[in-house]
């Protein structure tokens, strides 16, 4: 229990250690998007679908899995907040979660200009990589489907795993 706990403390993220609200100019205007997430870690994954509603005042992330909702999620650019869910299954904290929907929402120019004065986006071919106090954190790689949805790729390297989200905006 105490090796989870310290593992998890050292996580690291983007934008929200240390926040000063930024993140959320990295995030455009205000809309409701439908997302779908699988996260890799080790041999387990889980896929969830996500309502992400981008306010001026802040982001309010909602997981489901087979209809059951599995969290709620609120941040306005200082605090996370925890609403009903019966909890996410495994063990990536709520602030990875947010940051990488910041981090899958943002394009590459927001994200350039608000990142923290520490990290800074390195472009390798289609892949971005975000490194703070020069250490690598986060490739995230955009692509375009077919149908005109996003699709995003997020590989974290502490506490290492990867997460692909399918994002398609509500009409």
């Amino acid at each position: 229990m105490l090796l989870t706990v310290l593992a998890l403390s050292s996580c690291s993220t983007v934008f929200l250690n240390d926040s000063d609200g930024t993140s959320l100019n990295a995030l455009g205007e205000p809309r409701i998007l439908e997302m779908q997430m699988h996260l890799i870690r080790g041999s387990d994954s889980y896929t969830m679908d996500l309502v992400v509603e981008v306010r001026k005042s802040g982001l309010t992330v909602v997981g489901s899995s087979f209809g059951v909702r599995v969290f709620t999620l609120s941040y306005d650019g200082a605090v996370i907040a925890e609403g009903t869910g019966a909890g996410l299954p495994f063990y990536v904290p709520n602030q990875l979660i947010l940051d990488d929907v910041i981090l899958a929402l943002s394009s590459r120019q927001s994200l350039e200009s608000n990142l923290p004065k520490n990290c800074q986006l390195v472009r390798d071919g289609d892949v971005g990589k975000i490194y703070c106090d020069e250490r690598l954190l986060v490739n995230i790689t955009h692509q375009k489907t077919a149908n005109k949805n996003n699709l995003v790729l997020v590989e974290r390297f502490q506490p290492e795993y990867k997460v692909n989200f399918v994002i398609s905006e509500v009409k």
